[in-house]
Order: C-alpha cells, then structure tokens, then sequence
C-alpha cells in the first residue's frame, strides 16, 4: 500500500497572469499548492485543508475573498486562514474580512515594496561610501519602471548616517514632469535628502558627491542594459568613480560567468525577489523585524497589560500591515547604525556582552530621529504643536536638537536596545579592527615568503585582538596585496573594504593578463564595501583616519609613529611598530 500523502496546505486563487506567474515561483521553489480556479466542492475541499492562501489580487479580488470566507465558513482547523493578497504595490492597509467572518487572518504582500526592502538589504546604501569618512550618501535611479518608486521610497528612509546631506538623484526623459508628480505625492520629500530630477544624458554635476549606487530601472532590458553603460562611462568620466550599477533586466536569466562581468554591473529581476517563496510565505527579512515586535509585545507584558488588547501590540500574525511596516523600517535602517559605529552582527556564541560608548549613542540617537522623521514624513505627517492623529500633526517632527531631553531619551533608548534586539535574533555585535594595505612601491610579486610573512602577521593580529572583527582595506591593484587578502579572507574570516581611488574598470585595464583579472574580479565580488577615494590625496587620508593598523611591505610607514607592521621581504621577517 502507498504511503499516504498530506494533499498540500497551501491554495492559490486570482486571475492570471498574476496568479501563473505565483504559480511559477511557487514551482520554482520546490512548493506544493492547489490551484483554485472556481467556487466547485473540490475547491471548498481544499480551502477546508488548507494553512494558507494566496490571491493574485486583480478586478474581482473583493469577490474572491467572499467566495473564500464562504467556503472557510465550516473549517474545522483551529486556526485561522492565513490570507496573502499578493499586488505590484502594497496598499495602505489590508481590505477587511467578509461580514461573514470566515476566521480569516488577512495580509498584503506588495512585489515592489518587498523587492526594495530586499535589494538595499542585500546592497545597502553604505555598500558604496564610508559615512565615518565623512562621505555622503548618493543614490542615482534612471527610469521609473518597477521598482523604481519603491526603491526611492526605501532609500529615503535608509539615507540616514549623519554628515553630508544625501542625495537623490532620478534620471528620466521628462524631469520636470517627474518632480511635480513626485513631490505631488511626497510633499516633504525634500526635507529628507536632496532631490535631482536630471536627463539620463546629464546624470552628474559639479556640486553634487560622488554617486555611491545607482538603479537602472527601464521596461525593456535591452534599453536599460544600454543606458546603464552609458552611465558608467559617464559618471566614470566626470566624478573618477565606478558605483555599482543594478540592472532590472525582468524575466531575462543572466548567463556568463566571472570572465564576462565588469565588477560594475549588477543584473536582478525584482519580482524573483519579492515573489521567491521564502519571502512571500516564509518571512524571509522580516527575522529582526518579527524580533523587534516580539520585544515589545513583552514589553508591554512587563508593564502588566495584555499586548493582545493593544491594537500595535497583537501578534506579527494579528498584526495590521502598517504596525509591521514600521517595525521592517526600524529593522532595515539597523544595518546603517552598524555601518556608523565600525560594528557588524555576528552569530551571538562568537561575541562578547557589547554596548555602544556614550558619544556612539548620541550620534546614533540622532540619526535615528532623522530616520523616524523621514517615515513619518514620507507617511504623510506634519509639524503640529500638538499631536493629532487624524490631521496627522506630530510635535516631534523638528530637528534633534530641538527636542526636549525625554524625548530625546527615547531615541537614546532605542540605540541602546539595539544589541539587546539582535541577541534575541541569535546575533551579537562585535567592533570591527580595520587593516588597510597600501600597495608596495614598487610592487612586488606574491611570492611565497610574503605568503608566510603575512600569515604570520594575520595569525598575531587575530590572536591579539580577540574580541574584534578583521577587515582588510585595500585598493586590490597588484597581486601582492590581493594574495593577502584572499588568505585573510579563506583562513581569518576577513571582511573586505575595496578603497577605489580610480575607476574599476581601470584597474582592471592595468592588470597584466586574464588570470589577474579574474583573480582582481573574484575579491571585487566579496567586498562588502567599495570606498570611492577620487581625489588625489584621499588614499593616504584614508589610511591615516581610518585604518587603526596598516599592514606595509616593505617601505616604512610615512609616519614614524603610525601603528603598523611592515613585512621585510629583503630580511624576511616582520617589523612591528606596537606591541602585539
């Protein structure tokens, strides 16, 4: 006799070509699930079985949704149906359920809000500069396909890391027609960053910082592969720098492999993203964001009330989508405060109790007000002396250092959490000790003795610090300092800073043949961030102010008293200018 098969939890419903391309994710990703296609006893069958449903919302979505409270009306399961309204954007809030409450549990999935989160996660803003170099955010989007309006949206409440103000520049065909329609809808959007509405062909100007990340976003791919090179070239000309350029390329599956990338070029389809199942069903990057609730819900516990009576304080599952938007947006902008602070979150066994310094919280503090603001700002949200919810006027929406010491306190809290909220995520914050490698004049080959010397000092430098983060900072121009790299990163777990003093594809252009090319692209593709250093004497700034070692082989450090280690090649030993 066969093995009895559980017949799958989850239903899918909606009009195509929405709910097929659901459909093909769902199969991509190894899911089971019924497709509901009409209102007959077998599909109230499978609604009466089923965990989960999604619908592919469209014209007849209100229908839809009756048509399953009215075959969930005799479920037998304990549990509520998990509803999924899956649409291209998000809306406000999530419909109401039936009249006839079928214990459904409602929730909205919107792809273009979703793919923004989860591609500044995966290249936040701070990939592309170092704030504490005191360098700005500028985040360039050509076109206004999907996800464009999402990704500005989600920049604007990231942008936050104190110094310069950012930059939003948004290149299209029509940039005046574009700025009264955004600013239409987003009033108070310049009062969060600088906005640039510019033509492709004029992307750039003098008085703007270096971009740091760019988004090209057409709806034919072709189009927009040709106008993401045209921005390279341009932007490479006229500012000395290489940002990382993602590309929406749509339902085109990018081949080749490391000998045909650029190191610049980034290729993505938003809704892969957004609609890979782990996302849509799973919570994948809503992990902190279901921490940062769960905390407070206890929070409210410890006060003595019950959270499920609040409306903000039910739990993730009961939860109205705008409460959890505002948790995701606390949990996105984390990652920038750790970008601030030299930190970065570990698995919680491999670090020590942390807490930030007194100067980090009141920076920190700060910078999480502008990022609270900006919320509320984009949300519609005024300054008012007295807060109304309906006219939406907050007394709070002025600049840091006008608020009063209580509620400063509150942003002060809310830094000072943050290692307490990644503990319960299974994360603990370590420092990081940056290393930088200026590269040798002149260069050297990356012969085994330097491979042993430098080992030596790796091993030593781990030893020493045990309670820090190695990163390696280095331009990657020559072998010598890529072979260090690559061991620090293969044996030490070596983060990786790629300080570009010159456009990438320069670089690459200097290398002596294919084999260092791939080899400069290999560690190109590690780095967590790529530091652009344009004007002449930035390098050696950089060195001085930000890294708290320098790693030298051969010559001496310019300054005597700088702490460093240099590698002697010519007595093969190790020179060391602190005590280890």
């Amino acid at each position: 006799m066969p093995p009895l098969v559980r017949p799958p939890s989850l239903v899918l419903a909606g009009l195509d070509p929405l709910a097929g391309e659901l459909a093909a994710h769902l199969h991509l990703g190894g899911r089971s699930f019924t497709r509901l296609a009409s209102d007959a006893p077998a599909a109230r069958r499978a609604l009466g079985r089923a965990e989960t449903a999604i619908v592919a919302a469209g014209p007849d979505t209100p229908a839809e949704i009756d048509r399953i409270a009215t075959a969930c009306a005799q479920r037998r399961a304990r549990q509520p149906l998990r509803l999924i309204l899956v649409s291209d954007r998000e809306p406000a809030s999530a419909p109401p359920a039936p009249p006839a409450q079928a214990r459904l549990r409602i929730e909205t999935h919107g792809i273009e809000e979703a793919a923004a989160r989860a591609l500044l996660t995966r290249w936040p803003l701070h990939a592309g500069l170092d704030p504490l170099f005191g360098q700005a955010a500028h985040l360039l989007v050509a076109g206004w396909a999907p996800p464009a309006r999402a990704l500005i949206l989600q920049a604007l409440r990231l942008m936050h890391y104190g110094g310069p103000t950012p930059v939003l520049t948004i290149a299209s065909d029509a940039p005046e027609r574009d700025r009264a329609n955004f600013l239409a809808a987003h009033p108070q959007a310049e009062a969060i960053a600088r906005l640039r509405f510019v033509t492709p062909e004029d992307p750039v100007a003098a008085d703007t910082p270096p971009v740091t990340t760019a988004h090209v976003c057409l709806e034919d791919a072709a189009a927009g592969l040709a106008l993401a090179e045209r921005l390279a070239a341009t932007i490479a000309e006229r500012q000395r720098v290489a940002p990382p350029i993602h590309l929406e390329v749509g339902a085109l599956e990018p081949r080749g492999g490391l000998d045909a990338w650029d190191g610049q070029l980034h290729p993505y389809s938003y809704r892969r993203v957004a609609c890979h199942p782990e996302v849509l069903l799973d919570g994948r990057g809503d992990e902190l964001a279901r921490t940062i609730h769960a905390h407070y819900r206890d929070s409210i516990a410890a006060q003595g009330r019950d959270p499920d009576l609040a409306p903000a304080g039910r739990t993730w599952e009961a939860l109205d989508d705008a409460y959890r938007r505002a948790s995701r947006h606390q949990a996105d902008h984390l990652w920038a405060k750790l970008a601030l602070s030299d930190c970065r979150a570990l698995p919680e066994e491999l670090v020590e109790t942390f807490t930030f310094s007194p100067l980090e919280v009141e920076r920190l503090a700060e910078i999480e007000h502008d990022r609270w603001a900006a919320d509320r700002r984009l949300a519609g949200w005024t300054h008012g002396p007295q807060r109304d919810d309906r006219r939406r006027h907050h007394p709070q929406l002025v600049p840091y250092a006008e608020l009063s010491e209580p509620m400063k306190d509150l942003d002060r809290f809310a830094v000072r959490l943050a290692p307490v909220l990644l503990a319960r995520y299974g994360r603990g914050l370590v420092r990081m000790l940056i290393v930088g490698l200026p590269e040798p004049e002149p260069p050297v080959p990356p012969t085994r003795a330097l491979a042993r010397l430098a080992e030596e000092v790796l091993e030593r430098l781990v030893a020493r610090y045990p309670d820090r983060s190695l990163v390696l900072a280095a331009t990657l121009a020559g072998a010598a300092s890529r072979a260090i790299v690559r061991r620090g990163i293969e044996a030490f777990g070596a983060g990786l800073f790629l300080l570009a003093e010159r456009p990438l594809g320069e670089t690459l252009a200097a290398q002596p043949d294919a084999a260092a090319r791939r080899d400069l692209l290999g560690l190109v593709a590690q780095a967590e961030r790529r530091i652009a250093l344009p004007d002449p004497d930035a390098l050696a700034a950089w060195f001085a102010e930000r890294a708290e070692i320098e790693l030298r082989i051969g010559a001496p450090a310019p300054n005597p008293a700088a702490k460093g280690v240099r590698i002697d090649l010519a007595r093969g030993c190790v020179a060391w200018g602190f005590e280890y």
